[in-house]
């Protein structure tokens, strides 16, 4: 048997976060990853502002800039051709360069790191969670903490054992590569968006990494909107947009056509393509949206980052805010008092104190994420791109209100009111 304060479940940015955080503060943290770091990470590397405002938190954000890429914002390119430049102080860097300095920060800051151990299930007593199995090589190991932290992404086989999974088909799905073009010009200093009719609801992208490597991807938004309790992957020819896609085998949707609708509408894409070369292989994983599809919190446990639907359901944008619920996760922990005595009801007052903390935290979160989802109509109805270009080229304070949005220093949630829509079409 293991013993230690909190136990982490995945390593990624939101395990890791809270890893820090937890550290910095004196408690005893025991991070656990299926992987060995550095590892692969499928995502499209982009990390905007709320993720850098995380990685200040972090103190991490002057080590981000020495190995990132930096852009001078998002360019977006519409069906009909056209394309707005929206500025804002936005990187690139891939996630297995990121995710193994976060790993390596928690480390520093007093973290135990233990690799490749893989959770097995969680272990209760009297209702509470007081640690989890793990399996490392062929052994089985008892794992006991005041509290446990899963942060283990989009898959959601350890959600369901914790009983925590409210939703089992994902919000999104994404596939992305990666193409050495050192010498490919005009897409080097900005994050490249583009929609079309014939991979909607969705968008592809282009993102300059470092060492002349671009991210180039596509992702489906939405799905949580229409897909049932009938099997996910049987639905999703059924979507406006998608009936060309077909299974390639049991519970693996085709993201393959999507991609090469992307690339055969997108000159840039095109290009980029035909003077670079591929490295590796383009790899799908699906994205967990909107701040649903789990319980986030139960006694002596907490689900943290894309396991509690971190993700932006507009862009597919993740790193930053499951950092953030990390973190949230982390300082809900630190904040409840070491009293373990319980009330007339057996309820441990230290538990109701931090689950209290940390989904209080979490709606901060909400009206946001809520934004997103109602906003992800954009993806189904990619015309909304050519209006919105050619207004913006028209309108320099229409440009400026976008960017204000993207840096995360306005609501965006005033683009979609009344006064919003009105300056939208007369500024």
């Amino acid at each position: 048997m293991i013993h230690t304060d909190v136990l982490i479940v995945g390593a990624g940015p939101a395990g890791s976060a809270a890893a820090i955080t937890l550290a910095r503060a004196g408690r005893q943290v025991l991070l656990i990853d299926q992987h060995d770091f550095p590892r692969d990470k499928i995502c499209g590397d982009g990390l905007i502002p709320d993720a850098m405002q995380a990685l200040e938190q972090l103190g991490l954000t002057k080590q981000v800039r020495a190995l990132a890429t930096p852009v001078q914002g998002l360019t977006c390119h519409g069906p009909k051709g056209g394309s707005l430049d929206i500025p804002g102080e936005l990187a690139v860097l891939p996630r297995k360069i990121l995710d193994d300095l976060l790993v390596k920060s928690a480390i520093d800051a007093g973290a135990t790191l233990k690799t490749p151990w893989r959770f097995q299930r969680l272990m209760t007593e009297s209702g509470r969670t007081i640690g989890a199995e793990v399996k490392v090589s062929t052994t089985t190991l008892n794992i006991r903490a005041n509290w446990t932290i899963l942060a283990t992404g989009a898959v959601i086989s350890a959600l369901q054992s914790a009983q925590h999974c409210t939703r089992p088909y994902p919000s999104a799905m994404a596939m992305r590569g990666y193409v050495h073009n050192p010498d490919f010009k005009g897409l080097n200093d900005r994050l490249h968006i583009s929609w079309h009719k014939s991979y909607a609801p969705g968008y592809g992208w282009i993102f300059p990494c470092p060492d002349g490597v671009f991210n180039i991807g596509v992702g489906i938004y939405g799905l949580h909107n229409h897909l049932q309790d009938t099997p996910w992957q049987d639905q999703l020819a059924k979507l406006p947009g998608l009936k060309h896609i077909r299974r390639l085998k049991p519970n693996k949707p085709n993201l393959n056509e999507i991609f090469k609708q992307f690339v055969s509408t997108n000159p840039l894409a095109q290009a980029l393509l035909e003077t670079g070369t591929f490295m590796g292989e383009l790899k799908g994983a699906p994205l967990r949206c909107s701040l649903e599809g789990a319980k986030p919190a139960s006694p002596g446990l907490l689900i943290a980052g894309e396991a509690v639907g971190s993700t932006y359901a507009l862009t597919g944008e993740g790193i930053g805010k499951a950092m953030e619920t990390g973190i949230m996760a982390a300082h809900a922990i630190v904040a409840s008092q070491s009293d373990t005595k319980a009330d007339s009801q057996g309820n441990n007052q230290a538990d109701i104190q931090t689950i209290s903390h940390y989904q209080s935290a979490l709606q901060t979160l909400t009206p946001k994420f809520d934004i997103y989802r109602r906003t992800n109509i954009i993806n189904r109805m990619p015309w909304l791109i050519d209006l919105a270009i050619k207004r913006g080229n028209k309108s320099p304070k229409l440009v400026r209100r976008m960017s204000l949005v993207l840096e995360e220093k306005a609501n965006p949630a005033r683009l979609f009111t009344a006064k919003g829509a009105w300056k939208f079409l007369t500024e």
